[in-house]
């Protein structure tokens, strides 16, 4: 019996050592794991900071570059842009419009039933400068001055720079407009318009009907061999000036014209409110003359561009929609 016990109590020892490396070995290895995975973790972070600020820089750069590249474009003109210049159209440059002023507590136009208290001539469209120095001055017309044809000043014998030098303090002066050479303005004889039509007789009859009251005229000829003359007659109120606009926008015709006058297509003109439009023209290729008649209240505009080389139809419509806006 004692040997059949020893082998027993020996054999048991034996396998003890084993427990309890099986159960603190993993407990050895867990803050090693532990410390490697944070570590991940910081690198995955500084990875991601150091993305965000290079985007965030990309973004800065761009929308700098964008910033300067919009400064660069709209600081030039659009004409000195490549691709991008207007083609010549025949349209003219013309200072900065400033309506005049009024006299001393006289209304503006609307506010006065279509009636004008400025100036007439300070209503006229300043010379382009295209104009350079062939300016054409107005002649004085030899036609005596219907009754009732405002002051001494539109006498037929008045120079138009005499009449131009006498203008009121305060008005801008007509000259100031022109670029160089005499000023082409001046009160004429609201008679002076009959000698340019056909049938002279009956427009001199209506005027005189209506009583005119004073006559401003502007002409000059641009580089390009195109006249341009502006007449205003200016009448009592808006019921005495409209005859005369709706004469002239039914037959009027140059007296020098050869093939008679055809009405012209003015549909989709941006005309102002308050002025009415009608033009005319002498049929071509190319339309040689082409004519404007407005009425603005109690005034009535005469616009005649003529080149025996062909108006530009773009000159034309600046030049009637600009004196237009003087009159509305």
């Amino acid at each position: 019996m004692t040997d059949s016990a020893t082998p027993q109590d020996t054999a048991a020892p034996a396998e003890s050592p084993v427990l309890p490396e099986e159960t603190h070995g993993p407990a050895v290895g867990e803050p090693a794991a532990a410390a490697s995975e944070d570590g991940e973790r910081r690198a995955l972070r500084a990875r991601r900071r150091r993305a965000a600020v290079r985007w965030g820089a990309a973004v800065v750069v761009c929308a700098l570059a964008g910033t300067g590249t919009a400064l660069a474009v709209t600081a030039q003109e659009r004409t000195d842009l490549p691709g991008l210049a207007t083609p010549k159209d025949g349209r003219y440059t013309f200072p900065a419009l400033v309506l005049p002023q009024l006299p001393s507590g006289q209304p503006a136009p609307r506010e006065n039933k279509g009636r004008h208290a400025a100036d007439l001539r300070t209503l006229l469209l300043p010379v382009p400068t295209e104009a350079g120095g062939s300016l054409v001055p107005a002649a004085a017309p030899s036609a005596p001055v219907p009754a009732g044809s405002g002051s001494a000043s539109a006498s037929p014998t008045a120079s138009p720079t005499a009449s131009a030098s006498a203008t009121p303090a305060g008005t801008p002066s007509a000259s100031s407009a022109a670029p160089s050479g005499p000023a082409p303005v001046g009160r004429v004889s609201c008679e002076a318009i009959t000698a340019e039509w056909k049938d002279p007789g009956t427009l001199r009859a209506l005027l005189l009907q209506n009583a005119c009251r004073d006559a401003a005229v502007r002409e000059w000829t641009a580089a390009d061999g195109t006249r341009t003359q502006i007449r205003l007659l200016s009448f009592g109120s808006q019921a005495e000036a409209w005859p005369v606009f709706d004469k002239l926008r039914r037959t009027g015709e140059p007296k020098d014209s050869s093939g008679g006058v055809r009405t012209g297509d003015t549909q989709g003109w941006d005309t102002v409110f308050g002025v009415d439009l009608a033009t005319r023209e002498v049929p071509g290729p190319p339309v040689a003359t082409r004519i404007a008649f407005l009425s603005a209240g109690s005034v009535t505009g005469v616009i005649t561009m003529t080149n025996p080389k062909g108006v530009a139809t773009a000159a034309f419509r600046q030049v009637v929609t600009l004196q237009s806006d003087l009159l509305a």
